[in-house]
């Protein structure tokens, strides 16, 4: 017993000192990118990346998902067609917006959330894409 109450205060000093973990609520309201921290030569990516760096990500408490951006460019007009109409998740354990539908079990999208020196950092899955964020 006296086993399990050590590992367990050793865990969560760890949870603590590594990072803080963001709750639904957090995530509510109007985001934008601050400052692009991916690296990348492939110009898809840098077209992707400029479409990202002027857009605006909203989160409403009933699950509606909103992504605006200027950006004309074929490959991001692919992606904001993609996510057109979607709601969004939160999955709190793995710290995953998730962006679709039931019907498709919110697959399209997802995106990272984590906290770093104090800032919050989305991670596009399934890319390199990593942008510093902030509320507006």
């Amino acid at each position: 017993m006296k086993k399990h109450i050590v590992v367990f205060a050793f865990l969560s000093i760890c949870n603590s000192v590594i990072g803080q973990t963001m709750e639904k609520e957090d995530l509510y309201g109007i985001w934008q990118v601050e400052k692009n921290l991916t690296e990348t030569t492939d110009p898809n990516f840098k077209e992707l990346i400029e479409g990202f760096l002027v857009s605006t990500f909203r989160f409403e408490e009933n699950g509606t998902f909103e992504m605006n951006s200027p950006n004309k460019s074929k490959l991001f007009l692919m992606t904001l067609e993609m996510i057109k109409n979607k709601k969004w998740k939160f999955d709190h354990y793995r710290q995953l917006i998730k962006i679709g539908s039931e019907k498709d079990s919110f697959s399209i999208m997802g995106i990272f959330v984590k906290e770093k020196s104090g800032k919050i950092i989305f991670q596009v899955s399934e890319s390199n894409l990593e942008f510093e964020m902030v509320k507006i």
